[in-house]
């Protein structure tokens, strides 16, 4: 054990100033122009009355391996199907 006494850790008391980065309310500025400020990151309001067309956990859900395979079936799309060729006309006597 060191009898040195225990100090502090040096802090800066405004470290943007001294190393030119954005300050914590992340305000745009020339320097840094890829900063998003809280200006530019929307309201964050939802309308009242809004609701979703659709549930997609619920769509997931309901589907079975019997529903995946009809739908798969819908989507299939195979080449035509190649004709039999003909058989040779039967010789005359």
């Amino acid at each position: 054990m060191s009898d040195a006494p225990k100090t502090k850790p040096f802090i800066l008391p405004n470290r943007q100033h001294v190393t030119k980065e954005p300050d914590p309310g992340n305000r745009w500025s020339a320097q840094f122009p890829d900063t998003i400020g809280y200006t530019s990151q929307g309201g964050g309001k939802v309308p009242a009355d809004f609701g979703w067309n659709t549930n997609p956990k619920q769509w997931q859900e309901e589907l079975t391996p019997q529903t995946l395979a009809e739908r798969f079936e819908e989507l299939r799309v195979l080449p035509p199907k190649k004709e039999d060729p003909a058989l040779p006309a039967p010789a005359k006597p």
